[in-house]
Order: structure tokens, then sequence, then C-alpha cells
């Protein structure tokens, strides 16, 4: 046990307060903010508003929701805290670690306009924000305090050390199968027959209503690892907007198209099952490529959830669907891509429809490949497969700079 993290419990004034609060904020004890491979780290005491002790620095955090949670709560925050503030005795903090969805351009005239104004009254310099946007830190400016949390790596990453320690595997209740850790030398090349993998659950994306349109115009449900789960689904008007024009009839057919399983049969609820490690390594062993469709596609965000943990975990290459240069974020996290086989400029292109066109090119040449084709290629690449699993290995056995920053913030 290291540090000790004085507590001031926000639930009173936050999550607790009415229906708005339990819809915008969660217990504050209970989410991103205390996530698995930060607890190892320090000791908690909690108190409330009322039982400060005036000799100690506290933390005030509030597990967020939904932006909506930030931007009302920032001048939501109890009197005793803001004196606490003011004092340097007390920094709060907003966690919303698990989305990507910051507009920080909005966000910088949104407080010009609303906090600026009371800049004598309280010390925003004191005020953390912690988000996954990728871009938030550097693109920040205002007085308050923006880090990039990397919580879905930080997270699946110390997951999987503890796996390791329990002989590889993690049960999986409501799944017909069990997740499997597997390295290399798991790897069997001549067994691969199908070109895709490609997970579909929540469907109320556009982007995702376009790659499902892709394998529809191709009829490629049958012959891939792909699955359909219509969760959210909305055959959404505006996806011409990022869907080529050849492909809007097909579009249109995936309203009539039952939902398509390939791994969840056995589920209750197709809706909010943990996805992080329900990966059946068959579907990994019998593929070419995984088909990453992330949470976000459309404007300048950069946003890496568990998704595109899956495939480096398992050892799979990937195209991804997501916003411009996300690729070159998880490069500068030290993984690996495959240029060369596979044509990575579709990474930077800033229109979106042209990417999606960039990308389903590329899955064409994918598929009018050989499997002799294929099956070399995945001997060339074997070396980067192993380096990005043991790359996300390591990471959860380091510090992360959010340890390291919660230390700073309590010295």
């Amino acid at each position: 046990m290291g540090n000790i993290l004085n507590i001031i419990n926000s639930d009173e004034h936050f999550h607790n307060l009415n229906d708005f609060g339990k819809s915008n904020y969660m217990k504050c004890l209970e989410g991103t903010f205390l996530s698995a491979e930060v607890k190892p780290h320090f000791e908690l005491t909690i108190c409330n508003v009322d039982s400060i002790d005036e000799t100690k620095k506290y933390l005030y955090p509030i597990e967020c929701r939904s932006m909506d949670g930030i931007y009302s709560g920032l001048l939501r925050i109890p009197q005793k805290v803001i004196d606490l503030v003011n004092q340097d005795r007390c920094k709060v903090i907003f966690s919303y670690e698990a989305e990507g969805d910051l507009d920080i351009e909005y966000f910088n005239r949104w407080y010009k306009l609303t906090c600026k104004p009371r800049e004598d009254e309280i010390k925003f310099s004191n005020f953390h924000i912690f988000h996954c946007e990728l871009n938030c830190e550097k693109d920040n400016e205002t007085p308050v305090n923006f880090f990039v949390s990397t919580h879905h790596l930080d997270t699946l990453s110390f997951e999987v050390n503890k796996i390791m320690e329990d002989n590889n595997h993690r049960q999986l209740d409501d799944f017909d199968y069990d997740f499997y850790l597997k390295d290399i030398n798991d790897v069997d090349i001549e067994s691969k027959s199908k070109n895709f993998l490609c997970y579909l659950r929540n469907c109320g994306r556009e982007h995702r209503n376009a790659i499902a349109s892709y394998f529809q115009y191709n009829s490629l449900w049958n012959d891939n690892n792909i699955s359909f789960l219509k969760n959210s689904y909305s055959n959404y008007k505006s996806s011409p907007k990022i869907l080529p024009k050849q492909y809007w009839n097909s579009s249109k057919e995936l309203d009539n198209l039952p939902i398509v399983q390939i791994d969840t049969h056995n589920l209750q609820d197709l809706q909010s099952f943990n996805t992080a490690f329900t990966s059946n390594w068959e579907h990994y062993q019998e593929t070419f490529l995984s088909i990453v469709s992330e949470t976000i596609y459309r404007g300048r965000l950069n946003f890496l959830s568990e998704k595109i943990c899956k495939p480096l975990i398992n050892l799979h290459p990937f195209i991804l669907m997501s916003t411009p240069h996300t690729l070159r974020k998880l490069q500068e996290f030290g993984f690996k891509t495959f240029d060369g086989f596979i044509d990575e400029s579709y990474d930077k292109e800033l229109d979106d429809l042209k990417r999606t066109q960039m990308i389903f090119d590329e899955l064409d040449k994918f598929r009018n490949k050989s499997d002799k084709e294929l099956k070399d290629w995945w001997k060339e690449i074997l070396p980067v497969l192993e380096h990005n699993q043991k790359t996300f290995i390591n990471m959860g056995n380091k510090k992360t700079k959010k340890i390291k920053l919660l230390e700073k913030l309590n010295d």
C-alpha cells in the first residue's frame, strides 16, 4: 500500500441529489477514477463535507456519466469545498474516463463565457478533468487542468496481468467459452480460412451502419466471423454522409436483416454485457484480419477504447474505423500497425466519406488476395503481433501516468 488519499465524498451533492444526479453522475468511489490498477497504490480515507479535518489536504472526485455532468458540475461545488480549493487544500477532479466525446474547442468557449467571470471567486487551477480524448490537454486554453486518461489501455493491461497470474484463464459465466490468453506459439496460420473478424454490438453509430452495409453489399455474413446485434440500431438518414452511394441500397436492406450472432446465443441481455474479454480465441485463429469499429468516427477527436485492445491482446492485425490520426496515436504508445500490405493512408484522410471509401477499397483488395498471399503475410507479421501483445502486457506492469499524477496531487 502506498500513499494515503484523503477523499471527500461528493455523492450527496452530485449522484444522490436528484434524478439529474443519477443520470449524469456515478457514485464517486465506484467509477473509473479509482479503477483496478489505481487502488493497490493508495490507502483511502473517506469523509463527507461536514467532517473535514482542517490539517489535511483532500481530493474531491466527481464521477461523470456525460459531458453534461462536467458542464453543470463545475459551478455546483459546495462552498466548503471551494474554500479548501481557494486555500490550495483540495483538488476537484471530474473523472469522465470511459468515453471520448469531448469537444475541447467548445469547452474553451464555454469556459470563457461561464467560468471566467468567476475566477476571482474560484481558483479553477485546482480543478482537474480526467478524460480519454487524446488531444484535450494540449488544446486546452483554460486554467482548468486536463489530464489525458488512457483508462481502457491501463485497466485492461492490468487485468491481463492478473489473468496471467491465474494460468492465463478467465471464466466467462454467460458465454459458452472462457477467455484464454494465448501467445505467439499458439497461432496456427494454416487453420485460417476466413478473411474478417468484426464485432458489432452497439449499432446506433453511423460508421457501424456503414461497415454493415459493406458486409451486406458483398454477402459476407456467412463466410466470416461477424456479429451484428443491432443494439440501438437505427438506419440513419445521415449515413450517406459517410457511406459511398453504391452501398445505399444495402444500407436500407439492413432494416430487415435479423441479428447476426457468433458468440452471444446464451445471453439473456444482448445490450449490457462486458465486452473486454469476450473474445473467443477460435474467432481469431480462423481469420486473417480484424475490422475494429471504434466508438467515434466523425470529427477530430481521438479515443482508444477496449475495442482496439482486443486484437492487440489476441495477436491479430487490424484495420481501424475511427477518426483521422487514431492509428498515429496508437503508434505513439509504442504499437506497430500494418502499413505496406494494408495502405494505411486512410488514417490521414480528414473527409469522412473519402476515408470510408479508402477503408472499403482496402477491404476489397484484402478479399482478392489468395490464401497463400495472406498466409505468407501472416508469417511476416508474427513479430509485429508479438510485439503488440508484449507492449500491451508491459503497460500493466508499470506505474501509470494517472497513478503518478495522483501521487503528485497528494503531495
